[in-house]
């Protein structure tokens, strides 16, 4: 399933990881390479991460707790249909509601 993440790095892991050797880079590094986004982005001068991608339930429980370990906070999951497929997922979910008594 598509997932919009978003998660906000608190103050202090963020000053933290900041003058951490290597800076926050190794760790952002990985969670893009480990999970590969379809897209990502940050809040311009925030350390809000917000990225798209397709996960499993056990990728989604690895980047909670990544997150949760070197970020100290939790991720928001919501799920997210892309948008050429929603006229589509309408159609056959309003058939669908139609049946209900």
């Amino acid at each position: 399933m598509r997932y919009l993440v978003y998660f906000e790095i608190p103050t202090e892991a963020g000053n933290r990881l900041d003058f951490e050797e290597g800076g926050p880079g190794p760790i952002l590094g990985y969670v893009m390479d480990r999970f590969k986004p379809e897209a990502s982005y940050t809040q311009a001068g925030m350390r809000d991460i917000f990225m798209v991608a397709d996960l499993t339930e056990a990728q989604m429980t690895e980047l909670m707790l990544i997150v949760s370990k070197k970020f100290g906070t939790y991720p928001e999951f919501t799920p997210v249909i892309p948008g050429a497929a929603t006229p589509g997922i309408a159609a056959k979910a309003i058939e669908g509601a139609k049946k209900a008594p």
